[in-house]
C-alpha cells in the first residue's frame, strides 16, 4: 500500500513538473490609447520558461495582417490564424522566445471588406490536446500568376496602408514596456515582425523607434 501511494505521488509530481515545462499562452489586459477602451493581447511563454527562473528570454512583437483585426477581447483569437503564434501555439513548434501578439482595431473594416465582415469563429485554429491540426490548403488560383508592371517611381505610392498599425503606435510601445516589466525579457534581444498590414506596421515602428 505504501509503495502504491509513493508511486502515485511520484507520478503526480512528475506530471506537475511536465506541466510547468510546457509552453503557455496568456492574455494580458490594457486600456488602449486609441479609444480609451479595455483590450487584451496574447503573450506566449516558451517551453521551459516556468522552470528556468534565472533565465531571460528574447521577445518578439508580432503584428498581424488586415484580416485578423478585432475588438481585442472576444475577437482576439483571430490573431492565431497566421504567423509565429500559429506556429508556436497551434502547431506546437518549440520556439524559444516570448511572443507578444496584440490585435489591431477594426476601424470599420468589417463593413468595408467581405473577408473580414463575413468571417466566422470556425476559421480560428485550435490547439489540440494531442497532435496538431492539419495546415490549411494554399489558396487556389484560377489562372497562371501574371507579372505586374514594375514601379519605377515611389512618388505616387502611399508610404502606409490606411488605418493601420501606425494608429496603435503608443499602444505597442506600452505593451512592450508592460511585458518587459512583468516577464523575464532579455532587453538586448527585442525583435519586431509582421505580415501584410503588419509588414507595413513593422517598417513604420522600426523607422520611428530604431
Amino acid at each position: 500500500m505504501k509503495t502504491t501511494l509513493l508511486l502515485a505521488l511520484i507520478m503526480v509530481i512528475q506530471g506537475c513538473n511536465f506541466a510547468d515545462s510546457d509552453a503557455s499562452l496568456n492574455r494580458e489586459g490594457y486600456v488602449s490609447n486609441v479609444d480609451q477602451k479595455p483590450r487584451e493581447y496574447f503573450v506566449y511563454l516558451p517551453k521551459g520558461y516556468q522552470q528556468a527562473s534565472d533565465k531571460t528570454w528574447p521577445v518578439l512583437l508580432f503584428l498581424h495582417g488586415n484580416g485578423e483585426r478585432g475588438n481585442g477581447l472576444d475577437e482576439l483569437d483571430f490573431v492565431l490564424k497566421h504567423g509565429p503564434l500559429y506556429e508556436a501555439w497551434i502547431q506546437k513548434k518549440d520556439l524559444p522566445f516570448i511572443i507578444i501578439s496584440p490585435q489591431l482595431h477594426m476601424y470599420d473594416f468589417d463593413k468595408k471588406l467581405d473577408y473580414i465582415g463575413n468571417r466566422t469563429r470556425d476559421e480560428i485554429p485550435q490547439r489540440l490536446e494531442k497532435g496538431v491540426e492539419a495546415r490549411p490548403k494554399a489558396f487556389a488560383t484560377s489562372q497562371p500568376i501574371q507579372r505586374a508592371q514594375s514601379v519605377t517611381s515611389m512618388n505616387d505610392v502611399a508610404p502606409l496602408l490606411p488605418l493601420g498599425w501606425e494608429k496603435s503606435e503608443r499602444d505597442l510601445l506600452s505593451i512592450l514596456d508592460a511585458v518587459t516589466a512583468k516577464y523575464r525579457v532579455d532587453t538586448k534581444r527585442t525583435y519586431l515582425s509582421g505580415l501584410s498590414y503588419g509588414g507595413f506596421g513593422t517598417w513604420y515602428m522600426a523607422s520611428k523607434h530604431p
